[in-house]
């Protein structure tokens, strides 16, 4: 669909609803790196990595615990222009095969609050002491449940998109998307990403049904009509004979 895959370096937005297999994509975008021998990293801001795991380890084999995670669940609270605390002393990202399989207490009060800056930071170290090629922000929806005030949205969805640019490293930026689309050709997320993915969720004869299309793509053609997905045990599947599956539609 993407004739030949993202250019390397780019920032690209991946949206879709809850269940549509946004998370299962982005780690088959590290996955295929780490098959590279590339270095990669998942930032996880909705889901603790343990449940990443749980949920994704046995789908993807050994070469998903070679896929870094930076943990962002328990520590962000709320949006400041400063850190609350130095960021030398927050946790640091560690390979998928060294996570803990239990669940952490999320409302562990006594972890002290850090920020988006902090986020950033943290970042920006493990690209620059691992060498990492690839990213995964899963998702930028989390960060922006923590901004204060509300109207300085679209000014920290600017900042940290050209935050992630200048890393030079191919990313991929996950947008939970409701009912209301909240990314559309004027937003922020569209206009500043090289390549919007987005994925579909409908419910046909009973049934959820998903599907994945390319909105945008900028340097390279593409194909931008619907395709039905599938997940499968080794991730999702774009299926080609649209007809049988939809039958004979």
């Amino acid at each position: 669909m993407l004739k030949g895959g993202f250019l390397p370096g780019s920032v690209y937005s991946l949206v879709g609803p809850p269940g549509s297999g946004k998370t299962i994509l982005a780690t088959q975008f590290l996955l295929e790196g780490v098959k590279r021998g590339e270095n990669t990293l998942l930032v996880a801001l909705d889901e603790a990595p343990c449940q990443i795991r749980e949920n994704l380890g046995s789908m993807f084999g050994l070469n998903f615990d070679k896929i870094m995670v930076l943990d962002g669940t328990l520590e962000l609270r709320k949006y400041e222009r400063t850190p609350l605390r130095d960021v030398s002393i927050v946790r640091h990202a560690e390979a998928f095969g060294k996570v803990f399989p239990e669940i952490p207490r999320s409302a562990d009060l006594r972890n002290p609050e850090i920020t988006i800056t902090a986020i950033q930071e943290m970042i920006k170290v493990e690209v620059r002491d691992h060498k990492i090629s690839r990213i995964a922000i899963d998702s930028i929806s989390a960060l922006l449940y923590f901004m204060t005030p509300a109207g300085e949205r679209n000014v920290f969805l600017q900042s940290f998109l050209r935050f992630l640019s200048d890393l030079n490293a191919t990313t991929i930026v996950t947008i939970q998307e409701s009912d209301s689309p909240i990314l559309d050709m004027t937003s922020i997320e569209y206009v500043m990403s090289r390549g919007v993915v987005r994925m579909h969720r409908w419910l046909q004869n009973n049934d959820f049904k998903l599907g994945i299309s390319v909105d945008k793509f900028r340097g390279s053609e593409h194909d931008d009509s619907i395709k039905r997905i599938k997940i499968t045990p080794i991730g999702l599947q774009v299926l080609e004979k649209q007809s049988k599956l939809e039958g004979g539609k």
